[in-house]
């Protein structure tokens, strides 16, 4: 007969233990954090791809308008996945989805988009501190005038005196951004604020420029055009050349502002809009609501009582 000591058992009866603490670990499987796959990278680059629309509509109008089309997709699925799940377990929820829908409203659509148009002003006021010291824009609308000009005149007609064709040009020019200053002066602030950070100054560019130095730019784009080309089609070409250079600068001031800004919005939108705005005043209805709801079971109770004695 067999006979084990005390020790010997203690030692088995502790690997035994070990092993079936082992097998539990090894079937105890980590519970991992959910993270959401719409609020992360490279599914949340699909809620701004309406503000690289916003960046290049100078560039590609059509193209642009095309960006919109997956940034409104993203912004209705996350707000229904948000409505319909709570991180990972089925939990429909109404305020949920509000306060998602408000949050996509601000940080992938209404901020970057607005920023996006500061960038282009930006970049087009930086202009104005070098070469000829005047703006993006001022330089962008002289051109388009060019072109109009050149268009309602015969300025290649070889039997005019050259000199007569630019002095009826800078004439002609003179009149505009006159006519432009008397317009831009009878604006409000609120106009003239949104002009300038959100609309390309397409009001006070030419207004809020030097007259003389816009006059002698204005001069010396058309007396060049007018040397180097033959025939309209050729100016054309030429100035859609110059411009599409100058409105490629404003959209690298949108991507440029967008990139710096893209986090700051995130942040501020779930800090400040969110949490500081929203959520109070949800949690403010939803009080409300509960109130209203507790008053309304109360009336139905007590109407049971008085029919039951």
């Amino acid at each position: 007969m067999k006979i084990t000591s005390m020790n010997t058992i203690s030692f088995e009866a502790q690997k035994a233990e070990a092993q079936v603490v082992d097998k539990n670990k090894k079937g105890h499987k980590k519970e991992k954090k959910y993270v959401d796959p719409l609020a992360n990278w490279p599914m949340r680059g699909l809620g701004y791809t309406n503000d690289i629309g916003v960046a290049i509509s100078e560039i590609a109008p059509t193209a642009s308008r095309l960006f919109w089309v997956p940034s409104l997709m993203y912004f209705g699925a996350d707000v229904y996945d948000k409505y319909k799940n709570k991180g990972n377990k089925y939990d429909p929820n109404g305020p949920r989805a509000f306060s998602q829908a408000v949050f996509q409203a601000f940080a992938s659509i209404i901020l970057p988009a607005t920023f996006g148009h500061i960038g282009q002003s930006a970049f087009s006021q930086i202009d104005k501190y070098r070469g000829e010291k005047i703006s993006t824009n001022a330089k962008e609308q002289t051109l388009r005038f060019i072109k109009h000009h050149a268009a309602e005149h015969d300025i290649f007609n070889t039997a005019r005196n050259k000199e007569d064709i630019v002095d009826n040009f800078v004439r002609n020019f003179e009149i505009f951004s006159k006519d432009k200053k008397e317009a831009y002066k009878n604006k409000n602030i609120f106009v003239k604020t949104y002009d300038k950070l959100l609309a390309n100054c397409k009001r006070g560019a030419i207004a809020n420029t030097e007259p003389e130095k816009l006059k002698a730019f204005a001069k010396r784009e058309f007396t060049k055009v007018l040397e180097s080309c033959t025939n309209k089609e050729a100016l054309g070409a030429n100035l859609d050349k110059q411009i599409f250079k100058l409105k490629a600068w404003k959209s690298l001031g949108s991507f440029a502002v967008l990139l710096l800004t893209v986090k700051p919005i995130d942040m501020f939108t779930e800090n400040i809009i969110i949490k500081k705005c929203v959520k109070p005043q949800m949690d403010y209805f939803n009080k409300q609501h509960s109130k209203m709801e507790n008053f309304a079971q109360y009336k139905q109770e007590e109407k049971a009582s008085e029919k039951t004695a």
